[in-house]
């Protein structure tokens, strides 16, 4: 899962790469455009993780028949919801960008590039929630999100520089490029559910199924959206208030952004398989195995976080240099990774416990202490670092206590909801 992942995250740092080394002002364009990239993503990853949920607990139980409707169910949900981002995303791009405080100079690019990637949600959607019906299959779901990066990796520069006969397209040729790597994951996945899984039925009994399915999968997935949701929501609005800085500052952060969130791979991985791990366990009845799990996760967070912290700060200034030659934006760069790294273990766990909620069927708890990380204990403490502090290390400092916080909040609250399941376990 952490080789497919890996390959997911590498979609926006190729395309941070290869935008890069058009100039400053394209760089600063991804700043604004990955916030909003990655909403839609984490919006699938809460439905996807929604679908998981109920799927895992009623492979659990043994009810074949359920995992068909839920899975053909699931799969008529995301498409609903991805028509919905297209439409409003295509409808807003000027407004939305402008609010994040995108100037004369990125509008157009910012416009370049999502008037083509606001077609992707279904490629990315669907998929992912298919994801979340193969129950764990992770060579697949790894083996072909690693395909699909690969394709967008050599499309990229193809589409982008216009290469091999192809027109140059710059900002709209990153985009093409994913919505084609994109297209072939979904076709790919639709193929495995219905002739390799065999869930896929669009009978009539299943179709009146779909209220009930509907019901089941949001109780989990519209909170698990906005759990996911949050994170690049808060990145939208930290980018918005770092704009304040100079175009050089989001160019920057965004580099920076980008790097981390290929080092922090093995975290989502776990989160990945930690849902249905907990759902497969609460519908055997096996909440025990569910704490060992949590308690070994926690350890290697915390150590994982040391490595990478002394790893990054080894390394930071020789591999920002790689995506811009602007002295002023690797310092911005460098700035965020010698400090964020600190508190990568605590965040990697908030994404770990609220992964474990949704398995559990139980997905408030996520949406509570992910809208604690921001909202109540990010926003305030940037606010202050910019607007009082006047300096960016306070921002980053701020979003790195934010982490650490939540981390502490996530780990007390998700070990004594799973202590609660043991019988004659004493709670204090």
């Amino acid at each position: 899962m952490m080789i497919g992942i890996s390959a997911t995250m590498g979609f926006i740092l190729a395309d941070t790469f290869f935008i890069g080394k058009l100039g400053p002002a394209e760089l600063a364009t991804m700043g604004f455009v990955s916030p909003v990239a990655m909403i839609i993503v984490s919006a699938s990853i809460g439905l996807s993780a929604g679908t998981s949920s109920v799927m895992a607990r009623a492979s659990g139980r043994g009810t074949d028949q359920a995992l068909v409707r839920l899975a053909t169910n699931s799969l008529i949900i995301a498409v609903i919801i991805s028509l919905i981002f297209t439409v409003v995303g295509l409808l807003t791009i000027d407004p939305l960008f402008t609010l994040m405080g995108a100037d004369k100079t990125t509008l157009p690019m910012i416009r370049q590039y999502m008037q083509v990637w606001y077609w992707s949600p279904l490629f990315i959607i669907v998929p992912m929630v298919a994801m979340g019906v193969t129950l764990g299959d992770t060579t697949l779901q790894g083996r072909l999100m690693l395909i699909a990066a690969l394709v967008n990796v050599i499309l990229d520069p193809i589409m982008i520089f216009g290469f091999c006969g192809f027109p140059r397209l710059e900002m709209a040729g990153a985009a093409l490029a994913t919505l084609i790597a994109r297209a072939g994951t979904f076709v790919a996945v639709l193929y495995y559910l219905a002739y390799r899984f065999q869930v896929l039925e669009f009978s009539a009994e299943v179709m009146r199924s779909f209220r009930d399915s509907f019901r089941k999968i949001t109780h989990v997935g519209i909170p698990a959206m906005a759990t996911n949701m949050i994170i690049p929501l808060s990145g939208g609005v930290i980018i918005t208030i770092i704009a304040l800085f100079g175009n050089d500052a989001v160019a920057g952060t965004n580099v920076a952004m980008r790097i981390e969130s290929v080092t922090i791979i093995v975290f989502y991985a776990l989160s990945a398989v930690i849902g249905p791990f907990a759902g497969q366990n609460i519908g055997a009845g096996n909440p025990e195995r569910i704490e060992k799990a949590l308690q070994q996760c926690a350890l290697f967070a915390l150590i994982w976080s040391a490595v990478l912290a002394l790893a990054i700060g080894g390394t930071a200034a020789f591999i920002t240099a790689w995506f811009s030659d602007d002295k002023i934006i690797q310092g911005f760069a460098n700035s965020y990774l010698y400090i964020m790294p600190l508190s990568y273990g605590a965040y990697g766990f908030v994404m770990i416990a609220n992964a474990t909620f949704n398995g559990m069927g139980k997905p408030i708890p996520g949406v509570v202490i992910s809208t604690l990380r921001v909202a109540v204990f990010q926003f305030p403490l940037v606010v202050i670092a910019a607007f009082l502090l006047s300096d960016i290390k306070y921002v980053y400092i701020a979003s790195s206590l934010s982490n650490i916080l939540a981390g502490g909040v996530a780990y007390i609250w998700v070990m004594r909801a799973i202590r609660r399941k043991r019988p004659g376990t004493p709670i204090h």
